[in-house]
């Protein structure tokens, strides 16, 4: 039995509450329910690991959790990790190393070499393989987006969804719990959004769990600082209604953090939210130092930023209860930690990475679940950072008249839920910070700023005021999507490919012109034209709308590019005119990249109002301005 094939055996099993039947097991391994009966023997002769019954396998020996390597037996997780580790080491790796650390064969890795370059190619990197070494060659802001994609490819939106949540802690009801928190949340004229509720909820169901099994927080703190603001008036509440409802006790130092905790998450109608810059009123300057310390570290190990205010806020008060605990012997069980492991193994990584330099610094021990709750703040801040690309930000200027100010927030977040977020809400237009974050402002009163766009809406907003917010919703979101597009279509557009009123005596001379430029840009071989040549023997590539499209029979290209003449005078081609002249050149092994894009291509090449339109183009710049605009619009 492959020392792989047991670690991702013996990680399932890890991974699960109860039983696992044997045609669970052989269907996530691949293999036959005999096969399964082999591991289980073949394993319990060097040691009594697995336990049996009708009901399937589990682990007996429960103290062997957590000692198995992560699996790397699918394709892409183990992609993954040789491009993080080659963005981690760049001085390169040698392959028979790197063999050994994955568990796999050289064979492999030489494949897998392949696959990540046609991967990684958008991000203008390359791996290169000299001899035994490998090294990932390409400047530190390619490589920082590099790993920031990878890790973001873990997270999902069902990361720190309350299924999860649930799921883990089958004793509490969540719904019923989330239902009291709105509630009194709502009394005190504090907001929060979906995803900050999930925040809150996780923590809280934790506290409880912790509480009942006699792990509470117990530092003598002063209180002076929060009294008689909202915040501690709605923890006050919540947890005189958990204290009911579990029939446990918050002592004095627990409602201090989950009074820091709301202060930290909800939007504070009337008052200032806890921000990094206030967090020292709260907390000894330590603990911010070195969550500054940690995050930096992580930024100088991993190529990765992980940052904002909210998230800053969260992983200081965080770290803090962890040394806490930590210094005092507190356990804090985690249900959830090997899922964590086998799911997020990258994410799970930088929490060990996080607890190692806090170990070191803080002179402590930290247990495997607390490496997890780590691992659950660093996914949490990808998936909010993913979901956020999506949504359009938003700051909300309204006056605070009774409840004017909550009810417009509440009815713009129901209105527009899945298409913006309100990151800022001011009672003032001069008390907003204007940041390069904030896409829209949404007020209520004169507003005097060209620099972000605004909308004027009544302070109890009318129907005529939701129809303006979405047509510029529209438009913002159209921008935001073309420059994705534009993003993407430059993995095989290039500048030094594109040119104006080139005028040739005939489409052959064309041919050999553009083929002898990919090769000088070496797209091709010496040899591109003769196969293009072939090609446009066979059948004319013009279409009938002033569009030539030559290119090869074969994906003999060294690289995928497409190169592009456009004239303002039109010019013959065999039988036909034409002003629009793309040659294309296909790598076999980057067909499935590029299908997307040049399907999208030929459809817009073949509308000649959109030929008319790209024939405008003043330069490459204004070109791919209007090639963007048209894919979207398909």
């Amino acid at each position: 039995m492959k020392k792989e094939k047991k670690d991702a055996f013996l990680n399932y099993l890890a991974s699960q509450n109860g039983w696992s039947t044997a045609s669970n097991l052989a269907s996530y391994l691949k293999v036959s329910t005999r096969t399964i009966r082999n591991y289980v023997n073949e394993i319990n002769k060097e040691k009594k690991l697995i336990s049996s019954s009708q009901e399937g396998y589990k682990l007996s020996n429960w103290k062997e959790k957590g000692s198995f390597s992560i699996s790397n037996d699918t394709p892409s997780k183990r992609m993954n990790i040789i491009l993080k580790e080659l963005i981690i080491h760049t001085e390169g790796l040698d392959i028979f190393d790197l063999s050994e650390k994955i568990f796999v064969s050289i064979s492999t890795i030489e494949n897998d070499v392949v696959n990540a370059n046609n991967i990684i190619k958008p991000f203008h990197l390359k791996i290169r393989h000299k001899k035994d070494r490998i090294t990932l060659i390409g400047n530190e802001t390619a490589k920082r987006k590099l790993m920031s994609h990878i890790i973001s490819q873990e997270t999902s939106r069902d990361f720190l969804s309350m299924k999860t949540v649930q799921a883990a802690y089958k004793e509490y009801n969540i719904s019923h719990l989330k239902e009291n928190i709105v509630s009194i949340l709502s009394r005190y004229n504090l907001f929060v959004n979906e995803y900050t509720m999930n925040n809150i909820l996780l923590h809280l169901v934790i506290t409880i769990d912790r509480i009942k099994k006699n792990n509470t927080v117990t530092q003598n703190l002063q209180l002076k600082n929060l009294k008689g603001n909202l915040e501690m008036n709605a923890a006050k509440d919540i947890a005189e209604i958990i204290e009911k409802q579990y029939n446990i006790t918050f002592n004095e130092a627990e409602r201090y953090y989950l009074v820091l905790l709301l202060s930290s998450k909800t939007t504070i109608l009337n008052f200032k939210s806890l921000t990094p810059e206030t967090l020292t009123n709260y907390l000894d300057e330590h603990y911010v130092q070195l969550a500054k310390a940690l995050l930096d570290k992580v930024h100088e190990s991993y190529y990765i930023d992980i940052y904002d205010d909210e998230f800053f806020v969260k992983f200081t008060l965080h770290i803090r209860n962890l040394i806490f605990r930590a210094k005092n012997n507190q356990i804090a069980k985690n249900p959830l930690t090997y899922k964590l492991k086998d799911s997020y193994p990258l994410i799970y990584e930088i929490a060990v990475f996080i607890s190692n330099e806090m170990q070191k610094i803080e002179d402590i021990v930290i247990k495997e679940d607390e490496i997890a709750y780590i691992a659950f703040h660093i996914g949490s801040f990808f998936e909010r950072k993913k979901e956020l690309e999506n949504k359009i930000l938003c700051a909300v200027v309204c006056p605070n008249y009774y409840d004017m100010q909550m009810q417009l927030v509440q009815k713009l977040e129901d209105k527009f839920r899945g298409s913006i977020e309100i990151i800022q809400i001011s009672a003032e237009a001069n008390d907003l910070t204007l940041t390069d974050n904030i896409e829209l402002i949404i007020t209520t009163l004169p507003i005097k700023t060209e620099q972000i766009p605004s909308i004027f809406v009544h302070p109890y907003i009318t129907e005529v005021d939701y129809d303006h917010i979405q047509n510029q919703l529209l438009k913002l979101s159209e921008r935001k999507a073309i420059i994705k597009v534009k993003n993407y279509l430059e993995m095989f557009f290039n500048e030094e490919l594109f040119m104006k009123n080139i005028y040739l005596k005939s489409h052959e001379e064309y041919i050999k012109y553009m083929s002898q430029l990919l090769y000088e840009k070496k797209y091709v071989n010496a040899d591109y034209s003769d196969s293009v040549l072939e090609r446009e023997k066979m059948s004319s590539t013009a279409f009938n709308n002033y569009v030539a499209v030559p290119h090869s029979m074969k994906m003999d290209a060294l690289k995928t590019g497409i190169c592009i003449i456009i004239n303002d005078k039109p010019v013959k081609w065999g039988e036909e005119t034409v002003q629009i002249i793309t040659m294309i050149a296909i790598n076999k092994r980057e067909r499935n990249i590029f299908s997307n894009v040049f399907e999208s291509f030929i459809n817009i090449l073949s509308e000649w109002e959109n030929v008319k339109e790209l024939a405008k183009a003043t330069n490459y710049k204004d070109f791919m301005n209007k090639i963007a605009y048209l894919m979207e619009k398909i």
